[in-house]
């Protein structure tokens, strides 16, 4: 009996014993659970703050190395320049630029100059000119470019090379395929009105002299108007126009150098009930003038590409402040077929009602409101 009674206690003695090695191995493994777990909360921590702060360094760089550029479009409000607006807005986003753009409500050289005034006030680093008279912006550019503001001019070139560099659509090689679609489509013997803007619109005279020299030599025997001059007004282009066709009723197409006065032109043709027997030709696309074009108002449209140039002046604007390229590497993109110095000139696109569908065709119509890219 004694016997028994003595395992028993040894046998408890080992089961406590046991039972204590346990807990103390369980508290042992818990606290080095804690404190691996602390030590990750630390190292999270320290992680976080040094993103944090490689954050707010990688913000600072980008704040210091932003590039402000101001943009004084010729005229705000219409599809052209909104496209161009947009163009220049995704070069902003991609280049780190500060983009502020304006102008005024109608191209007009002594409402744009109160424009590019409070612009230049801002000190911007680089500017983006669409010049409403390139005569008169030469010294202006000439100043500016010699104090320090690097400038680009876009649409409408200057007649010196006094910029970094010009980017426009060829002009008068615009026109001269406005000709070429009008002979294909009366043959010789017709009787044409060309509408410009104002006698000192430098860009939109050199399509009209475009069209005018180039229908004349395909057709020798056509009869060219003399040029009208409603500025950007379209209903002065359409009082214009229709005096001509009561003048000449058997015009057979009428070629109007920019978009406003297009839109005038096309209601003068409708009210004389010429639609169709008088042939349109304008510059741009407009949303209206390609919903036009497919309703048989317009027979032909000259699409430019605005976005590419304001994508392209506001590329090389930041990368020029930022010393990336230079004067050499500008003077290298130039491609103007008529060789004038310092200007790059985009390709056009001839839309017809054949045509204007492609899906080549889509990157050459505008846009009427920055909503619907998103901006």
């Amino acid at each position: 009996m004694k016997k028994k009674v003595l395992l028993a206690i040894v046998a408890a003695a080992m089961m406590l014993a046991a039972c204590g090695n346990s807990a103390e191995e369980t508290t042992a493994a818990a606290t080095e659970a804690a404190a691996e777990e602390t030590e990750a909360a630390a190292e999270e921590e320290t992680e976080a703050a040094e993103a944090e702060a490689a954050e707010g360094e990688e913000a600072a760089a980008s704040e210091e190395d932003r590039v402000y550029i101001g943009a004084v479009a010729a005229e705000a409000g219409i599809p052209y320049f909104t496209t161009m607006s947009w163009g220049a807005m995704d070069a902003a986003q991609d280049y780190n630029v500060e983009l502020y753009w304006t102008g005024p409500a109608e191209w007009d050289f002594s409402k744009q100059q109160p424009f590019i005034d409070s612009v230049i006030q801002t000190n911007p680093d680089a500017l983006l000119l669409v010049p409403t008279d390139s005569d008169a912006y030469i010294s202006y550019v000439e100043a500016w470019m010699a104090d320090g503001l690097p400038v680009i001019c876009c649409d409408a070139t200057l007649k010196e090379h006094v910029d970094l560099i010009g980017y426009n659509s060829n002009p008068y090689e615009g026109g001269a395929r406005a000709a070429e679609v009008f002979f294909e489509m009366n043959g010789p013997g017709g009787v044409y009105q060309p509408v410009s803007t104002n006698p000192g619109a430098y860009g939109a005279n050199l399509r009209i002299s475009g069209f005018v020299e180039t229908m004349q030599e395909l057709d020798p025997t056509c009869e060219m108007l003399e040029v009208l001059y409603p500025t950007n007004d379209a209903n002065k282009a359409a009082e214009l126009v229709s005096n001509s066709i009561v003048g000449n009723p058997d015009m057979t197409g009428i070629f109007v150098a920019t978009s406003a006065p297009a839109s005038g032109a096309a209601s003068a043709v409708i009210e004389a009930g010429k639609q169709g027997e008088i042939k349109i030709a304008a510059f741009d696309a407009d949303p209206q003038q390609v919903q036009d074009l497919k309703a048989g108002i317009y027979d032909v449209l000259i699409a430019q590409d605005p976005y590419q140039m304001g994508y392209d002046a506001v590329m090389n604007l930041a990368k020029y402040v930022r010393g990336e390229i230079t004067q050499e590497d500008l003077d290298a993109t130039v491609t103007d077929p008529e060789g004038t110095p310092g200007v790059r000139s985009y390709n056009t696109a001839v839309l017809t009602r054949d045509n204007v569908d492609d899906p080549e065709n889509e990157h050459f119509k505008y846009i009427a409101e920055l909503s619907e890219v998103g901006y």
